[in-house]
Formats: structure tokens, C-alpha cells, sequence
């Protein structure tokens, strides 16, 4: 049996990439840039080596990724939107 839990999150980025939860929490979420960003968010690939910028205003969304995997930075006053829901299976 799985459950779905929502998952809504304002999340301030520091200039510094730092993953969105600190806890493991696979899903579909919905990712979005506010259109007033300094325009620095970047996500960091799963290379972990390579920078994806992302511009403002950008919106996307992503299935079966678990948010303790993936890194997010920008400038001081940025923050990314996550919505959406993890899947969790009962033993």
C-alpha cells in the first residue's frame, strides 16, 4: 500500500548549493523560479560537478526524484517553489 503526502515548500537558497530536504522524499514535484529572482538559481546535475542555470520565471516538472538528491543555490533573497507529492510504501 503507498500513500501520498503533499509537499509544499518555500525554499531560500544561500549561494552555496544545499539539497531541498534534508530527508529522503521521492515524488512528482512541480519546480518554479519567481519571476523577480536575481536570475543566479542554479540546480546542481547529477555529475554533481555541472551548474544548470535556471531562469526566472521557469517552471518544470519532475517524476520519481527524490528531493534529498537534488541541489539548489542562488544569490541572497532567492528562493525556489516546490510542489507536489511523495510516495511512501507501507510494509
Amino acid at each position: 500500500m503507498s500513500a501520498n503526502n503533499p509537499i509544499i515548500r518555500k525554499i531560500n537558497l544561500t549561494g552555496l548549493f544545499r539539497p531541498l530536504e534534508a530527508e529522503s522524499a521521492v515524488g512528482r514535484f512541480t519546480f518554479r523560479v519567481p519571476s523577480d529572482a536575481s536570475g543566479a538559481v542554479a540546480l546542481l546535475s547529477d555529475d554533481r560537478t555541472t551548474e544548470v542555470p535556471l531562469a526566472r520565471g521557469q517552471q518544470f516538472t519532475l517524476d520519481g526524484v527524490d528531493l534529498a538528491e537534488i541541489q539548489a543555490k542562488g544569490s541572497l533573497g532567492d528562493y525556489l517553489v516546490v510542489i507536489g507529492s511523495s510516495r511512501t510504501v507501507a510494509q
